[in-house]
């Protein structure tokens, strides 16, 4: 997984925000003859202590900067959350995309970098992607943490200067940055009642008027995917990363005879590491049936036209969930296997269909009618020893 985070000042100004994969095995590596006489991808993170996920930034040029991800391979960074260490990476990627832009090194930024960064963020018209008062203040309390880490080892100065301010308590005094926004919205709650959440849905999500017309001019794409998340969310109480992991093997079955279901995220998705129950409306259940046979259906059909799933190196097939809730999965390398995704992939038919299609779902054209006739709850592997 690559992500990329541009800073519009210059071309030139772009820092990389890679997530290392210490466990991904890639074909090429072995073969290749200056690599194949060093330690693997899951030795090397062992002897340096690399751990899953941790952010590596790369410059513009592809370089990387021992110092800038010596930061993130700290006590401080592994300790901290996925989420802190997220955002972190994605706020020192663009402090440093501003820097390069500037031309200004980074260990010899000052207080006028930090105004500069301040007024580029929130104020200056050439920035295409202005944020908020409340982003910048995250941005800078996480180029503020990597400093500090530096200062301690590498004797760099921290550019960002503090003041004292007045406390939330009478006769207090707290610390904050002097380039720090001084509006932050602390808190930006709206409560919508059923009626009010409903009209928000179709308005903002499917581009409907109060008539119940589609609005002219309306652009907007996947709205029916984008109902059914929000649903999910509304309807469950689950957070953005909670819902977002369910798979659809982890939806239960439909059942008309039920309003509500009671459902378990995975640990490793809940917040803290611990899974709990949750309670989801039938509505929600089917919004998202509706939606897999509906636009994700079509989507999965135009990728299958188009060869994109062949032209993915790596495939992850979630082959069963066992009874204890755990997901057996088989890794297949499509260029080593040398065999297309029809050959690996073969779908079950829903309960009830006349027949069992005989092609596979990627590009068959016993299936090429109607979307409704398939439903992927698993894959079965087969063809693997070809």
């Amino acid at each position: 997984m690559i992500d990329e985070l541009e800073v519009e000042a210059s071309p030139l100004a772009r820092w990389q925000v890679h997530w290392c994969d210490p466990r991904r095995e890639v074909s090429w590596y072995a073969a290749d003859p200056v690599l194949a006489g060093l330690p693997t991808l899951a030795e090397w993170a062992h002897a340096h202590g690399t751990q899953m996920g941790q952010p590596v930034l790369l410059r513009a040029d592809g370089w990387s900067v021992p110092e800038v991800n010596g930061f993130f391979a700290s006590a401080r960074m592994r300790n901290a959350s996925a989420g802190t260490r997220r955002k972190y990476a994605f706020a020192v990627s663009v402090w440093l995309g501003f820097l390069d832009a500037a031309g200004r090194a980074w260990h010899d930024a000052d207080e006028e970098d930090v105004a500069g960064f301040k007024f580029w963020r929130m104020t200056d018209e050439a920035n295409a992607r202005r944020v908020a008062g409340g982003t910048v203040l995250d941005d800078l309390i996480a180029i503020s943490a990597f400093y500090r880490w530096a200062g301690s080892r590498l004797g760099v100065s921290d550019p960002l200067a503090r003041q004292q301010v007045p406390g939330p308590d009478p006769g207090t005094v707290t610390e904050s940055f002097e380039a720090g926004p001084h509006l932050v919205r602390s808190k930006d709650v709206k409560w919508l009642d059923p009626a009010g959440y409903a009209r928000w849905v179709d308005v903002g999500l499917r581009g409907l008027d109060l008539r119940g017309r589609e609005i002219d001019g309306w652009r907007g794409r996947n709205s029916q995917r984008d109902c059914a998340f929000v649903d999910g969310l509304y309807g469950t109480g689950l957070r953005l990363s909670e819902w977002a992991s369910v798979l659809r093997l982890e939806l239960p079955a439909d059942d008309e005879t039920r309003t509500y279901y009671t459902c378990r995220p995975a640990e490793a998705c809940a917040k803290g590491g611990h899974g709990r129950r949750f309670w989801m409306p039938r509505s929600v259940l089917a919004d998202v049936l509706a939606y897999e046979e509906g636009e994700r259906a079509a989507a999965v059909r135009r990728a299958q036209r188009a060869c994109r799933y062949e032209r993915l190196p790596q495939l992850l097939l979630v082959e069963r969930r066992t009874r204890n809730r755990r997901l057996e999965m088989l890794m297949a390398l499509l260029d080593i296997l040398d065999c297309a995704m029809d050959d690996l992939i073969e779908p079950i038919a829903v309960v009830g269909s006349a027949k069992r299609p005989k092609k596979a779902a990627a590009g068959g054209t016993s299936v090429a009618e109607g979307v409704g006739d398939l439903r992927p709850r698993r894959a079965r592997i087969s063809g693997v020893d070809r």
